[in-house]
């Protein structure tokens, strides 16, 4: 089965917002301000591994929050 890139993000990013969207039924929730937007974006993209979100994801949190360790 072959899918061009295209479509391959659109089904990835469509199936993580049901997902997101499910979380709050759960008690879960996601930050959605446009920095984390824009980190999503590169992982349903596929240009970016996960390891690498990660890692901007904490640096983020240690920027709002100087001081704190995150881990």
């Amino acid at each position: 089965m072959t899918q061009s890139k295209g479509t391959f993000v659109t089904t990835r990013k469509e199936i993580a917002d049901r997902v997101v969207a499910k979380w709050p039924e759960c008690g879960m929730a996601i930050e959605r301000d446009a920095e984390v937007e824009v980190l999503l974006k590169l992982r349903f993209t596929g240009d970016v591994p996960i390891d690498c979100i990660r890692r901007r994801y904490l640096k983020l949190l240690q920027e709002r929050r100087p001081g704190r360790k995150v881990d």
